[in-house]
């Protein structure tokens, strides 16, 4: 008899942990070293720990476009194939391919790009690898074509340390009346939102110094660039050096071509693992509600070294607020609460507890 009750017991909590309730790993309250957390995942009436690296996320505040139930989960796809630049189109001799990487080979004099031309994506997420060993490049998402492989939009830096962490508009003209607010429109450790007529906020949430000590010179890094809605993020190795919401009427963009950046002047830049996963543009009509006991804002890097409930507009997240939990889509995950306020976040923490037990 005890052995059958331990199997339906086993059997219980494995049909919660694939069921499709909250999979995120959330911080155990008893543990107060930041390097050594261990988690558990809780579904309705169940306790199992996991122990997980403890992964840091950011809150950004603001709407989110999610799958609608029944979409196909996105995937990411490769849009460089290693052996040549198909679908890439570069100014000749300026661009080459070594062991399955895209080197700029330092040749031009003046700035050029090197323009994925199979599609214009809009809400996705591109990751990549990146080395800088001289000059300046960039990383162009949802940006216009000008010709001669010059590109005009959303640009995320590729230079010395102290760089980056930008985001620039390329190619805005010297004497256009907001060429202020849009030349550097967020720089390492910053939250910056443009508003419909143009107007900045701009939030610095943490040290610019503590943000781009996470890049490293002469070496390979990652780069994840989050398009999603009004949202562009960046994050080096990992960190979030910063987001922007762009509600610019006249000059925002909510698609447009990828690229990469020639300086000119010698500029010697690598790329390899060039992979974008496109993201859905319609919200959840059925959002799931969780009492949430943990909304974590961790990030370390935009806040603390340790776990913290996270910030918004009109207040915290308190423990025990319910929320309208609306399903990740790869990067994201959004909630709501009853007064109102919406959040999203990259790799939240929640913890759903069912009524009973409140």
């Amino acid at each position: 008899m005890a052995h059958a009750q331990q199997r339906r017991v086993t059997q219980t909590k494995q049909t919660h942990v694939q069921s499709g309730y909250c999979r995120r790993a959330i911080p155990s309250q008893k543990s107060t070293n930041a390097h050594s957390q261990h988690f558990t995942h809780e579904p309705t009436g169940r306790r199992i720990v996991m122990k997980t690296p403890y992964l840091l996320a950011v809150l950004f505040i603001g709407s989110v476009a999610l799958p609608v139930s029944g979409q196909t989960k996105p995937t990411f796809t490769s849009i460089f194939n290693g052996k040549d630049l198909t679908d890439w189109d570069g100014k000749p001799d300026c661009w080459e391919v070594r062991e399955g990487e895209i080197w700029c080979t330092g040749k031009s004099k003046e700035k050029n790009w090197l323009v994925w031309r199979k599609e214009q994506p809009a809400n996705f997420v591109l990751r990549l690898e990146f080395r800088w060993d001289k000059g300046n490049s960039g990383v162009q998402v949802r940006s216009d074509d000008l010709g001669k492989w010059q590109i005009y939009g959303y640009q995320v830096e590729v230079a010395t340390q102290e760089k980056m962490g930008l985001w620039h508009h390329s190619l805005l003209d010297g004497k256009h009346p907001k060429k202020k607010q849009r030349h550097l429109m967020a720089t390492a450790g910053q939250q910056v939102t443009l508003g419909p007529n143009g107007e900045k906020t701009v939030k610095q949430l943490t040290a610019a110094n503590q943000i781009k000590q996470h890049f490293k010179d002469h070496e390979w890094n990652t780069m994840e660039i989050i398009a999603q809605g009004d949202t562009l993020v960046q994050k080096i190795n990992g960190v979030v050096f910063s987001s922007l919401t762009d509600r610019d009427k006249e000059m925002s963009r909510k698609h447009g071509f990828l690229a990469l950046q020639d300086h000119g002047k010698g500029c010697i830049v690598a790329f390899r693992n060039l992979q974008l996963k496109k993201l859905p543009d319609t919200l959840s009509t059925t959002p799931t509600e969780f009492v949430a006991t943990h909304i974590v804002a961790t990030e370390a890097d935009y806040y603390t070294t340790g776990p913290q409930q996270a910030r918004a507009p009109d207040g915290k997240f308190k423990q025990g607020t319910k929320v309208q939990f609306i399903k990740d889509s790869g990067s994201y995950c959004a909630v709501v609460s009853e007064s109102g306020m919406r959040a999203y976040l990259s790799t939240a923490s929640l913890k759903p507890i069912s009524p009973e037990r409140e």
